[in-house]
């Protein structure tokens, strides 16, 4: 008897640990999904290195504008048309990161299959807040979400 339930328990810790973080197993990413040649991968990487620097320098414009914009907000003066001018700045910057987005998406397109470019637009891509909760946050991340936090969880 104490060697069934020793079985049993060390069956049930295995399939536990089988089944990874999420309980599914290894997610397959978009270009897994799509059975990429060798060739396509190399076009695919040059395409996002020679991206790279130009994404990386609008993020940082970006972060920069924002740090600013905290700053301000939390002065003991805050300048209302500075503060409309940082929110009209940072929205172009978001602006500019997302067209260069969407044209490595379209560059990438170019050079599927057809039968690739079904699977590559059936993936969800852009701004995470466009497309739901992530799996395993607590909160939606909704216009209201300061308003759900619980009183004793609040960020200092």
């Amino acid at each position: 008897m104490k060697h069934k339930i020793i079985f049993l328990m060390m069956l049930t810790a295995t399939l536990t640990f089988a089944q990874g973080r999420h309980g599914g197993g290894r997610m397959t990413t978009w270009d897994e999904s799509l059975n990429l040649t060798t060739e396509q991968m190399q076009q695919i990487t040059q395409m996002r290195e020679s991206m790279q620097p130009g994404m990386m320098e609008a993020r940082k414009n970006l972060s920069t504008l924002a740090q600013e914009l905290r700053d301000l907000k939390n002065s003991a003066n805050p300048d209302a048309e500075k503060i409309a001018e940082l929110e009209a700045m940072l929205e172009n910057h978001k602006g500019v990161i997302e067209s260069m987005m969407v044209a490595h998406r379209a560059a990438i397109r170019t050079l599927l299959t057809e039968e690739q470019q079904l699977i590559f637009d059936q993936h969800e891509f852009g701004p995470r807040e466009d497309r739901g909760p992530r799996r395993g946050t607590r909160r939606s991340g909704g216009p209201n979400q300061e308003d759900r936090v619980r009183p004793g969880n609040r960020r200092w």
